[in-house]
């Protein structure tokens, strides 16, 4: 049973890493109101979100941490997958991917939680730049889901590497 469950831990793995690149797409910042303020592609990437004439311009600026809560879930699982897939032993090298992507998926939940602190945002006014983040608003459903989904890959990672210890 275990033998099989550590063929198909992988995959699940790499699933859910997907799904959370996947919740980029989605809105993940919402006001009180519960009305869509940034998408995470827009949050992760920046870009112009709403202009007025040459009166108003307000910019989303590009954010690393996002990316890496977005995407690097997923880069290391695609890798592990292809690095583990025709191994079929227990090995340290399983184990270290293992504990690798426990972390990966660690450092996303923090990242996750941080999304508004770690959004930041320029609005220009006749010439005047305010430089400020999105800190007082909520996650929406891009970020809880992508939330939930590196919590369940965090588990199941750990989950892959306790199994490596079997002989």
């Amino acid at each position: 049973m275990t033998k099989k469950l550590q063929n198909f831990l992988p995959v699940v793995i790499l699933f859910l890493a997907l799904l959370i690149f996947g919740s980029m797409f989605l809105n993940v910042l919402q006001n009180s109101n519960g009305e869509a303020i940034v998408t995470g592609v827009t949050a992760t990437f920046g870009g112009e979100t709403f202009q007025i004439g040459g009166f108003l311009d307000h910019k989303v600026n590009f954010s690393l941490l996002n990316l890496l809560a977005f995407s690097l879930p997923a880069l290391i699982s695609i890798i592990f997958v292809l690095s583990t897939i025709n191994d079929k032993k227990t090995s340290m090298s399983k184990l270290i991917f293992g504990l690798l992507l426990t972390l990966t998926f660690s450092l996303s939940i923090v990242l996750f939680f941080q999304l508004p602190q770690n959004t930041t945002h320029v609005t220009t006014i006749l010439g005047n730049e305010v430089t400020a983040t999105f800190g007082g608003q909520d996650l929406a459903i891009g970020a809880i889901l992508g939330y939930v989904f590196a919590i369940l890959g965090s588990i199941t990672s750990l989950i892959y590497s306790i199994l490596q210890f079997e002989r």
